[in-house]
């Protein structure tokens, strides 16, 4: 029933014609809400009709729904498309309209995305005075949209209210792989996102809506949006790591050899294992303008609300005056990427990303770290930039975080905000720093004017700052007049020595075992990172026996470094010798290390072996490179590590043991020196996948003597890749005996004429056998040189075997 509208006395005050103006429009604005009259429906179909009608309390009957049911052919082809050419499946046009969908779930197929041939939005809200709440919404089955973009709902409009609405996000393309394969131009294969809900009218209030995404596009976001409140909201999505991405044998990343539209630490656009990705993106973001109208962004509240493994917990960097109060963000790519904002009581982890990137001006930021540590690669804490920015970080729970990570000035989020590439840096003015968490405080010179008070320690300060940190601290930057140090604790004394004092640079450098400040003793335990990065000067470098760690990148690129002695140090960090092209290590004695970083020897030709235990386990990359004439995969290893020896172009040979059962990615690429291969396994169902992807990348396989245990030759026949190789029953030739008696066999593989040498005058006898151990060819000889004519032999695997005395060895050979 239609209510009377309520009665008003006009007669008891004066008005002006202003004051009866604004009389005048309450009237009618009550006259609306009371003139709404009850509509029940029980169907989508219903609700749909009732959506375009006006001045209406509608009720859906609880119950589970399906779109299709509704959504017809005839239904499509009447949809008419906004300006911007947005179909929708049900369009809430009407005004003054309360819809209580409590107990309802509308379930969409993903199918339907497709049926528009353009973008389409699930529920769209265009008109005025709205108000929907109770509604779930749940998308079935994981068909892409045609379009580049869509949303389960978005709201326009003026002065609606969205309550309780849960939205359960399918279908999009790509999916698994968060924004490596692109997310905006660019892109290595044609996005089809799939968002949750997209807010662009003013006064919008979203009261304690929840989206779970399984799609790649956004939870929550405004372009457009002014004066909008989320309150009391919940956006969670989906994690994986880089290295699950890699282990693919088939999909889009795979297609595309796992290239990805950022940058790593070495430069190189691929997916780079050792870190966690997002699947989908922003749990809350703000865009500049947008709507049909383009309207400009602003005023946008966030409170209460939480983000959860999204790629950006909170992205607010454009959109006017923007608070946040009593907000969380955990196991984000990064839990607040913003600007120009207001962070009042809120909190996160820095797990699979920094908890803040912050830049811009005049921010005022509030933040709790809680204490959960990251499984995969973490490169820091946060980063902060800008001016006149206040930043205060304190404990979770006054729980403290039992590894560093750092909180860094001067530095701004790398490209995408995706975690494997590398931090920027930026001009940063007057940051109020207050930092009790214990964490440690990085202070690139590109900051200046700013204070720090921290209960940390300070690394690198630049000039011009104030810091203030608990037990002198602040003095914990030192140098004996040759080389700086920083000190790394107090109990016991240690220091890590990090670079040259500045113009006392030497090409012989010996590292004190102890290091003095202010009387106090400090051993010398570490080389720290970045200590002598790029540094030509140095040609030798000697380490006491107390440094057991190297830092990352601590001698990188310092390409005329040729002598240092590694057999201490047990950990070693990321490209901390990379492109040290004159370090000639023979052996490289890995034997006491215990954790190696990624490409930490990458490029660095002159190192020509290397000892590696079985109790290590390389990082990516480790010896990339290199100029190791062979290595022996420890028996103990069960993986090849990702790029194990890519790019060493000097092994010529490899026995893969028995207990490997994993192949990592590109771990041979690019060894074309490799012209034998053992394997050892002897079933079908232990022999290793081999489709890795560019395991074998610049080898012709075909090439390449691949020996097998007795009786297997039909089982690697039949196994991907292996079958490329020259399969051949055996063991690889043990050439001591070969290289003891001065004896060269050449070439192979061998067309006509094979050449031996021998060192000295000496009678020795060549057999050629087939693999059935018959005699084909016999030659006695006592000269340095012979050879032997096999042109008559037919094409195939051969044994050559050289006699002298009791002395011998045999080789296998391929004749083409």
């Amino acid at each position: 029933m239609r209510k009377l509208l309520p009665q008003i006395d006009l007669n008891k005050t004066m008005f002006t014609f202003k004051n009866m103006f604004f009389a005048l429009s309450f009237v009618l604005a009550s006259a609306n809400i009371s003139a709404q009259i009850a509509v029940t429906v029980s169907s989508v179909a219903d609700l749909a009709e009732a959506a375009a009608n006006s001045d209406q309390i509608v009720t859906m009957e609880e119950g589970v729904y399906k779109m299709e049911d509704y959504l017809t052919p005839t239904v499509i082809s009447n949809s008419i498309p906004d300006a911007n050419g947005r179909h929708s499946m049900i369009l809430f046009s009407g005004n003054n309209n309360t819809f209580d969908l409590t107990g309802v779930t509308i379930e969409v197929n993903t199918e339907l995305l497709n049926d528009y041939g353009s973008r389409c939005i699930e529920f769209y809200v265009t008109g005025n005075n709205i108000n929907i709440k109770g509604l779930t919404i749940s998308d079935i089955g994981d068909a892409a949209p045609s379009s580049p973009g869509m949303q389960s709902v978005t709201v326009a409009g003026e002065n609606n209210t969205i309550e309780d609405v849960t939205i359960n996000t399918r279908g999009s393309y790509p999916y698994g792989y968060g924004d490596l394969l692109g997310k905006g131009d660019g892109n290595l294969v044609t996005l089809r996102k799939h968002s949750g809900l997209l807010v662009e009218g003013l006064n919008i209030n979203i009261l304690r809506c929840s989206i779970y995404s399984e799609t790649f596009g956004h939870l929550f976001f405004i372009q457009g949006g002014r004066n909008v409140l989320f309150q009391d909201c919940y956006a969670e999505a989906l994690t994986r790591t880089t290295d699950e991405m890699l282990a693919e044998t088939s999909g889009p990343a795979f297609d595309n050899d796992f290239a990805a539209v950022y940058g790593n630490y070495n430069g190189d656009k691929v997916i780079t294992p050792g870190y966690t990705k997002s699947l989908s993106e922003g749990g809350y973001r703000t865009y500049g303008s947008g709507g049909v109208d383009g309207h400009t962004t602003g005023d946008i509240t966030f409170i209460n609300c939480v983000a959860k493994n999204t790629r950006i917990g909170f992205a607010t960097e454009v959109g006017g005056t923007i608070l946040l109060e009593n907000c969380e963000a955990t196991g984000c790519e990064a839990g607040y990427n913003v600007q120009n904002v207001t962070i009042k009581n809120s909190r996160g982890d820095a797990v699979n990303g920094p908890l803040l990137y912050l830049s811009g001006d005049d921010s005022e930021v509030e933040l709790e770290l809680m204490p959960s540590l990251p499984t995969t690669t973490l490169h820091a804490l946060a980063t902060i930039a800008g001016s006149n920015n206040k930043v205060t970080f304190t404990k979770w729970g006054d729980n403290t975080r039992t590894e560093e990570h750092k909180i860094i000035l001067g530095a701004i989020r790398p490209s995408g905000a995706n975690p494997f590439s590398p931090l920027g840096a930026d001009t940063t003015v007057g940051i109020t720093l207050d930092n009790t968490t214990d964490m440690p405080v990085e202070i690139l010179p590109t900051t200046t004017g700013s204070t720090i008070n921290t209960t940390g320690s300070v690394i690198n300060n630049s000039t011009g700052n104030t810091i203030n940190a608990e037990g002198g601290i602040e003095d914990q930057n030192f140098d004996d007049g040759v080389f700086t140090y920083n000190i790394l604790g107090t109990t016991p004394n240690e220091c890590q020595v990090t670079g040259f004092v500045s113009g006392q640079e030497i090409a012989n450098a010996e590292i004190p075992e102890t290091a003095t400040n202010n009387s106090v003793s400090y051993n010398v335990v570490a080389v720290g990172e970045n200590a002598f990065n790029g540094n030509t000067t140095i040609t030798s470098v000697t380490l006491p026996n107390t440094v057991t760690i190297i830092e990352s990148t601590a001698f990188g690129d310092c390409s005329n470094l040729g002598t240092i002695n590694l057999a201490n140090i047990e950990t070693y960090g990321n490209n901390s010798f990379s492109n040290c092209s004159s370090l000639a290590l023979a052996p490289l004695d890995l034997t006491n290390a215990v954790s190696m970083g990624n490409y930490t020897f990458i490029n660095c030709a002159s190192i020509t072996s290397v000892v590696v235990p079985g109790t290590l386990t390389l990082g990516v990359g480790t010896l990339r490179g290199t100029g190791i004439t062979s290595f022996t995969i420890p028996s103990e290893w069960t993986v090849i590590p990702d790029q194990m020896i890519r790019d060493c172009k000097s092994v010529t040979s490899i026995n893969i043991p028995s207990t490997v059962t994993t192949m990592g990615v590109a771990a041979f690429r690019g060894c074309t020196g490799i012209t034998e291969m053992q394997v050892n396994w002897t079933t079908s169902d232990d022999i290793a996948d081999a489709t890795v992807n560019n395991l074998f990348n610049g080898l012709t396989l075909s090439d390449i003597n691949l020996f097998v245990p007795t009786g297997t030759e039909t089982l690697y026949e039949a196994a991907a890749v292996w079958t490329n190789f020259n399969i051949a029953q055996g063991t690889l030739s043990v050439d001591k005996v070969e290289k003891d008696l001065g004896f060269s066999i050449y070439p192979n593989p061998v067309n006509d004429i094979i050449f031996i040498k021998n060192s000295q005058i000496r009678e020795f006898d060549i057999t050629v056998f087939d693999l059935n151990g018959r005699v084909l060819l016999y030659k006695s000889v006592s000269t340095t040189e012979t050879n032997i004519d096999v042109s008559s032999l037919a094409t195939g695997l051969y044994l050559i075997k050289v006699k002298s005395g009791v002395s011998e060895f045999t080789q296998r050979i391929l004749k083409q």
